[in-house]
């Protein structure tokens, strides 16, 4: 990965800014927006011929930091830091339009044509500024994420490994909700779900994209059942985001010392924590133990 102190690394922070402004994650469009902005060669194709952005849905306003990164710009990152330090150099604006251009997202590409700027004539400007060879193939995009991790969508339940999926609507049926009494019984119940289509990937086993599709798509029921059967006690993660998103931003203030903290050595500090973790490891075996007729007969791979 790039440094800190490489050229490129203003043009990925510019590019968060950019999809921080609209809410969203970091795309390889928001790295093309950036590009536009950087000084030199690069920046002039890409800008319009008024000096304005070329991409304005992509523009944003300029002081903003942070924001979080997708499966595809982090791809390209990625492949634009390896290509640069294949070479020698610090990644710098031309290793990453190479990287998005080879990337070939099909958002990009649309950008570009709306622009009027050919691909070709984009990557060998990049090439040239780089001193990269005219006739350099495809730079090679590392293994994107899983389906079902960062911003990537799980796959549809259509494609997922049948003999698994009907394993976990078969556990999804027999969910003993009238356990659910708690919050903690919850937690022990969505703990147990997880590991259990854990094991269901590993028995069938099925690839990460499957792995973590089942994972989601498990969740995901799991928790809208226990919502409808408890919807005091269960809140979904989208009606926590949006409740999250809702509440202004918390002002952080240091905690108190608490009183026994000045009676006990230091290297005790941390067993309040320690105790803890027990009592919900223990509470979750409790529950495993109790519900465990409920999941009697579950079927499993034939192969």
């Amino acid at each position: 990965m790039s440094s800190r102190d490489d050229p490129g690394d203003a043009v990925v922070h510019r590019a968060f800014t950019i999809a921080k402004d609209q809410g969203q994650r970091c795309r390889p469009i928001h790295l093309l927006a950036a590009l536009a902005e950087v000084a030199g060669p690069i920046g002039e194709l890409l800008r319009a011929p008024d000096g304005g952005p070329m991409f304005p849905e992509a523009a944003a306003k300029p002081g903003m930091r942070g924001g979080a990164n997708g499966h595809l710009a982090a791809q390209a990152m990625s492949a634009a830091s390896r290509f640069a330090e294949e070479r020698g150099e610090p990644m710098g604006p031309a290793h990453l339009l190479v990287a998005v251009i080879d990337q070939g997202d099909d958002e990009v590409t649309q950008a570009l044509g709306s622009a009027d700027i050919q691909v070709a004539d984009a990557r060998s400007l990049a090439l040239n500024v780089s001193g990269a060879p005219p006739e350099l193939s495809r730079v090679p995009m590392p293994r994107i994420t899983p389906a079902g991790t960062s911003d990537r969508p799980p796959l549809d339940t259509s494609l997922l490994d049948k003999g698994a999926w009907e394993s976990l609507c078969w556990r999804q049926e027999r969910l003993p909700l009238h356990r659910v009494r708690h919050k903690w019984q919850w937690s022990a119940l969505s703990s147990l779900e997880q590991g259990a289509a854990w094991r269901v990937a590993k028995r069938y086993q099925v690839d990460e994209d499957q792995r973590y599709s089942l994972l989601s798509h498990h969740r995901e029921r799991v928790e809208a059942l226990a919502h409808q059967a408890h919807p005091e006690l269960v809140e979904t993660r989208r009606q926590a985001r949006d409740r999250q998103q809702s509440l202004p931003l918390a002002r952080v203030v240091s905690r108190p010392r608490r009183a026994w903290e000045g009676r006990f050595p230091r290297f005790m500090a941390g067993w309040p924590t320690w105790f803890s973790n027990r009592r919900v490891g223990l509470r979750n075996k409790y529950f495993w133990l109790v519900t465990l007729p409920s999941y009697r007969g579950q079927p499993g791979p034939t192969r």
